[in-house]
C-alpha cells in the first residue's frame, strides 16, 4: 500500500478530525521533494513539531530570538554548541525528540522563561506548518505511540494551521511563490548592485547577502517578517543581480551521539492489537535507549514498516484482519525484510505454532505476558547481529 498525497484542504480536514477525536501520538508528513515533518500530538492538540530542511538552524534561530541563557554569544559556532548540548539527555529522550526534551531541561534549569518557552514552541510549530502548507501536497500518516511527556504547552491545531496559511498567503501575495524562506540570497552582480544602492547600504548588505544566511535568518537580524525581506529583494532576484542558494543545515547533535550498539540507534517495531502489550514494550525499550514504534492495526503494519525500516520486529500471532503468520510471510517477500529479525508474540506456546511460525520465516518465539529481561535479551541478541551485517 503506497501512501497517497493530500492537498491543503485534505490536511486541514485530517487535522480537524484528530482534534475532535482527541488523538494522541504523532503525525508523519512527507512532501514530493522528500522533506519530512513530524507533529507531536496530545489529546488533539500540538505539543511540538520537528523536521523540514533546516531543523537545527530553526532551533538555534528560535532559541536565540527567545533569549535562552547562553544564546547571546556573537560566535556562531559557540552558540550552536551551547544551544544543542544534549549531554544531559537520556538515550530515551534523545531518541524520541531531543529538541523537546532540551526545552524541558531548560525550563527546569531556568534558562528560559515560561512565556518564552511557549513562544518558542508556538513559533516552531507555525514555521513547520508554513513549510508543510508551502509544499501544497503531502503524504499523511498517524502513529498512535511515541507521546512526549511532560506536556509543556498545548497548541490548538486549527489556530496554528490558520496562522501558517495566512503567512503563506502573504508570501504568495508579494510574489514569492516557488521561493523557499530557507534559501539564502547572494549578490551575484556586485558592480550593478553597487550602482543602485548607497555606499553605506552596499557595505551593510554585502555581509548579509553573502549566501551564508537564509531569508528567515536575515528577517530576524532586520526585525522584519520573511515575507517583507523577500519582497524587498524580489526585483533584484528577478533582474539577476541577486541569486538564491540552497544552504545545508547545521550538523545535528544526534549525529555525534553514542550507543552501546554503535552510532546507529536501533528502531524496534511492534505489531500487536493489545494497547497494554504495545505500551509495556515501549516502556521497556525506551528506558534502554532504543527507538520504538508500534501499530495496533495489522492492515497498516506493512506500509509503516516499509516507511520506517526497523531493525527488529515483534509480531503478535493472533490479530483481527491479518494474523501474524500472514504478516510475517508478506514481510519476508519484501527485499528489505528478508533478513530482519521477526519475533513472534503469543499466549500459546505450542509446538504447532512454533513450527508454523518458522515456516513463514519467524526468527524467534516469545510467550506472553511480556517479561522485560527476556525481551531485552532477545533484542540485544538479534540487534547486534543485524547491525553488524549493516
Amino acid at each position: 500500500m503506497v501512501a497517497e498525497y493530500i492537498t491543503l484542504d485534505g490536511l486541514a480536514t485530517e487535522l480537524s478530525e484528530i482534534k475532535h477525536q482527541h488523538f494522541s501520538g504523532h503525525i508523519l508528513l512527507k512532501s514530493s521533494l522528500g522533506q519530512e515533518w513530524c507533529l507531536h500530538i496530545y489529546l488533539g492538540r500540538i505539543l511540538y513539531a520537528t523536521g523540514g530542511s533546516h531543523p537545527i538552524r530553526r532551533w538555534v534561530r528560535n532559541a536565540t530570538i527567545m533569549g535562552v541563557d547562553g544564546s547571546n554569544t556573537e560566535n556562531l559556532q559557540t552558540r550552536i554548541e551551547t544551544l544543542t548540548d544534549i549531554s544531559a539527555l537520556t538515550l530515551a529522550e534523545l531518541n524520541s525528540c531531543w529538541e523537546y526534551y532540551l526545552l524541558v531541561n531548560w525550563a527546569k534549569q531556568g534558562r528560559i522563561t515560561r512565556n518564552n518557552l511557549i513562544k518558542h514552541i508556538q513559533t516552531t510549530i507555525v514555521e513547520v506548518l508554513f513549510d508543510i502548507v508551502q509544499a501544497e501536497e503531502v503524504t499523511y500518516q498517524q502513529i498512535e505511540r511515541d507521546r512526549l511527556s511532560p506536556q509543556l504547552t498545548l497548541i490548538d491545531i486549527d489556530r496554528a494551521l490558520g496562522i501558517a496559511v495566512q503567512q503563506q498567503q502573504q508570501w504568495q501575495q508579494v510574489g514569492l511563490t516557488g521561493i523557499l524562506p530557507d534559501r539564502s540570497i547572494k549578490i551575484v552582480a556586485h558592480q550593478e548592485f553597487k550602482q543602485i544602492v548607497s555606499p553605506s547600504a552596499y557595505q551593510a548588505l554585502q555581509f548579509v547577502l553573502n549566501g551564508e544566511h537564509t531569508i528567515r535568518e536575515i528577517a530576524v537580524k532586520a526585525r522584519k517578517s520573511p515575507a517583507a525581506i523577500g519582497q524587498s529583494f524580489r526585483g533584484h532576484l528577478q533582474s539577476g543581480m541577486l541569486g538564491l542558494i540552497d544552504l545545508p543545515d547545521f550538523t545535528s547533535p544526534v549525529a555525534n551521539s553514542k550507543h552501546p550498539l554503535g552510532t546507529k540507534i536501533p528502531l524496534i517495531f511492534c505489531i500487536d492489537d493489545s494497547p497494554f502489550v504495545c505500551d509495556r514494550l515501549e516502556q521497556i525499550f525506551r528506558q534502554e535507549g532504543y527507538q520504538f514504534i508500534s501499530v495496533m492495526d495489522s492492515l497498516k503494519a506493512i506500509p509503516i514498516a516499509i516507511a520506517k525500516k526497523p531493525e527488529l520486529i515483534f509480531l503478535d500471532l493472533v490479530m483481527p484482519n491479518a494474523n501474524g503468520y500472514e504478516i510475517c510471510s508478506r514481510l519476508r517477500k519484501i527485499g528489505a525484510f528478508q533478513n530482519t529479525p521477526i519475533v513472534i508474540l503469543t499466549g500459546n506456546d505450542g509446538v504447532i505454532d512454533r513450527v508454523r511460525a518458522k515456516v513463514v520465516g519467524a526468527t524467534d518465539f516469545v510467550t506472553k505476558p511480556v517479561q522485560a529481561e527476556l525481551v531485552l535479551e532477545i533484542a540485544h541478541k538479534y540487534l547486534q547481529s543485524a547491525l553488524s551485517v549493516k
